[in-house]
Parts: C-alpha cells; sequence; structure tokens
C-alpha cells in the first residue's frame, strides 16, 4: 500500500547447516550494482534482539519456558543522568507471564527486567557468542534493540539458532575454479559449538509459538510447514523486521525507508508477509529436531505459566522443560502434584546441578 519506488526492502536467505547464502536481494531494484542494503544498511533490530537475551537467561540454568517473569513498569537512570522509561509497544502492563508468553508476544518490560536479572554482560557476551562482530555498548536499551545491524549480520545471529546451537559462518562463495573447473580455493563450512543443543531446543519451541499465538500469529507456510521466527519493529515504525527459519532455510527480511522516516508497518505487518511468501515458495521442511533426552514436554497455560491439561483449560500449550522441573500447579485442575519448595517455574533441588552440567560440555 506504499507509493512504488519509496519504500524499500531486503531479504536474505540461507542454509543453517552450511552457512551458504543462497540469496540475497539489497532493494526494490533487485538488479541495481550500487548500494546494498542488505549487506551494508545498518539498522536498529528491535526485538530480533529478545532470542539473545531469553537465551542468556536459559544458560543460567534459573529459567525455563514457563518460569513466571513481572511485565512491570520500569525506570532507570543512565550514567549521563537521563531516565529510560521503556513501555510495551501496546502501552499496556500483563503483570505476571510465563518466559513463552513474553517472548512471543514481545512483551518489553518483562525482557528488560529479564535481561537486568541476568546481567548486561552475559547479554553482550551470548550476542557476541553468536556472531555478532561488534561488541556492543552496555546500554539497557540495547536488552530491545537499541543496536544497529545489517540484514546479513543478523542472519549470521540467528544461524545458531536455526542449527541447533551450532554456529556455521556464512558465506557465499565456496570455492574459486579455473576454467577447466579445478579448484583453485575452497572455502570449507565452519562449524563452531556455541550453545547446549537443550537450551536451543527450548529457544525455539518458543519461538514456534510466535508464529501460532504470538506477534506473527495466524502465519501459514505451505502443507502445514512449522517453522520458528521472531518479529521486530524498531521506534516509532521506522525499520520492520522478520527473522525466521524452518528445517531448510533461514530468512530474514527488513523494509524500511532510506532516509529513516516512519513506516507505520510493525515487523509483523511489514517484513512478516513478504517472509511467508518468499519462505513458503522455497518448498521447506518443517522445523522438528528430535527433542534432547534431558527434556521433557509439560501442559501449562499460556496466559499464566500454571501447570494444566488440556481438559482444564483451553489455553493449554506444551513446553519443553528439563525433567522433574517443579511448575506451580492450577488449583482447580484435579491430579495435578503439588509443587515442590521452589520459586514458581524454577528447577526443583538437584536440576540446577544437571543443567550446569550440560552448559560445562559444551564446545566453545
Amino acid at each position: 500500500g506504499k507509493r512504488k519506488g519509496t519504500l524499500e526492502g531486503t531479504v536474505v536467505i540461507a542454509e543453517p547447516d552450511s552457512g551458504d547464502v543462497i540469496a540475497i536481494v539489497g532493494g526494490r531494484n533487485a538488479g541495481f550494482d550500487g548500494f546494498n542494503r542488505a549487506v551494508d544498511a545498518r539498522r536498529p533490530i528491535g526485538s530480533l534482539v529478545k532470542p539473545a537475551v531469553f537465551l542468556a537467561a536459559l544458560e543460567t540454568g534459573r529459567y525455563n519456558p514457563a518460569t513466571i517473569l513481572d511485565d512491570a513498569p520500569i525506570e532507570l537512570k543512565l550514567p549521563d543522568g537521563k531516565r529510560w522509561v521503556p513501555q510495551n509497544y501496546t502501552r499496556q502492563v500483563y503483570g505476571p507471564v510465563p518466559m513463552i508468553y513474553a517472548l512471543s508476544e514481545s512483551l518489553n518490560l518483562a525482557t528488560v527486567r529479564l535481561g537486568l536479572d541476568v546481567g548486561l554482560p552475559k547479554v553482550i557476551d551470548t550476542l557476541v557468542k553468536l556472531g555478532m562482530e561488534r561488541k556492543p555498548a552496555a546500554n539497557p536499551a540495547l536488552l530491545l534493540g537499541a543496536l544497529d545491524m545489517s540484514p546479513l549480520e543478523v542472519a549470521q545471529l540467528y544461524v545458531p539458532l536455526a542449527n541447533g546451537g551450532f554456529k556455521s559462518r556464512l558465506r557465499t562463495v565456496r570455492a574459486v575454479v579455473d576454467e577447466t573447473g579445478k579448484p583453485l580455493k575452497r572455502f570449507p563450512v565452519q562449524v563452531e559449538a556455541v550453545s547446549n543443543p537443550a537450551l536451543i531446543y527450548q529457544l525455539d519451541r518458543m519461538m514456534t509459538e510466535v508464529l501460532v499465538r504470538g506477534t506473527a500469529a495466524g502465519t501459514r507456510l505451505p502443507d502445514g510447514v512449522v517453522a520458528a521466527g521472531k518479529t521486530g519493529t524498531s521506534n516509532d515504525t521506522r525499520d520492520s523486521w522478520f527473522a525466521g527459519f524452518t528445517g531448510t532455510h533461514l530468512a530474514v527480511v527488513w523494509v524500511g525507508y532510506d532516509d529513516n522516516r516512519v513506516t507505520g508497518l510493525t515487523g509483523g505487518s511489514g517484513a512478516l508477509p513478504i517472509w511467508a511468501e518468499v519462505v513458503g515458495g522455497l518448498r521447506p521442511t518443517s522445523w522438528e529436531p528430535s527433542m534432547p533426552e534431558i527434556l521433557e514436554n509439560r501442559w501449562i497455560e499460556y496466559y499464566t505459566g500454571l501447570e494444566t491439561t488440556p481438559e482444564c483449560s483451553l489455553d493449554a500449550i506444551q513446553v519443553p522443560v528439563v525433567q522433574g522441573v517443579a511448575l506451580p500447579p492450577r488449583a482447580d485442575c484435579p491430579g495435578l502434584a503439588a509443587p515442590a519448595a521452589t520459586q514458581p517455574g524454577t528447577p526443583a533441588s538437584g536440576i540446577v546441578d544437571r543443567v550446569k552440567g550440560l552448559l560445562d560440555k559444551v564446545i566453545r
């Protein structure tokens, strides 16, 4: 619905396991040899940063998809004396919510509180570990995506999320050959383990809910293909993003104006429809890796995080948690065991040590 020739957009498509970049569209005119926005335009990524914040929390061993977060107002005094008062996109406050709800609905207040509890240094380390080359400043606003990245850099950041915790270095050239086809130089696949597969699996399952119930709800790929992803919207809707992956493809889409004007488009209304149409045309397979043995599926209520059953609640969803974790039950749901003496949604005695043991085995 925008006037032709003004609104711009980019697309980056890659294969996460190999790191092969199979398509780059640098702007509305794909054949233009000049400025390539997919590679050179660095724009605020907004909520695309939130999976890194949530992964940093999961890696502490103190959080899981059912853990209750507090989506409540917060005000911070910055080093320059200014005060930072973040708000949710809806300007509403949602109170205690489970982690999966906070991520899929992209709640800013819950994310800021989570990131501050984990610590900005830990979040920054996670971003660098995933693939961010320039270490960002330890500013609380980075928890909501106040950092500039190109679409290609975002794709690199999401590769480990789409590849079970393994980072493949993105490449656009496999080899250089002579006139007879003999290889002169090869560029092999470079793979590095950066996070525990069980934690990545938990994060990815939460990200599938983004497309089912969250900010990308109603997005449908052909043949019921399952995908995971995250919407992103910068301040005043100047940048519209969506980054997501199936079992075969990772794609990042950005939509915006070159002069940074307001678009009026969120990640869900601007970039997402393009992402769905492009990825849907690639004949993708579903994201459906095997669940790690240390995890089990448990039913919780999407809005409250209380353990329940499908018979007790129409909003029951399954979340992967470490086996034996204590979850607060819905009081009116018969047959659920009383929780152990732990904080809501946190691991029972001994589980934290098991999770930390898994983290110690990660190859860094």
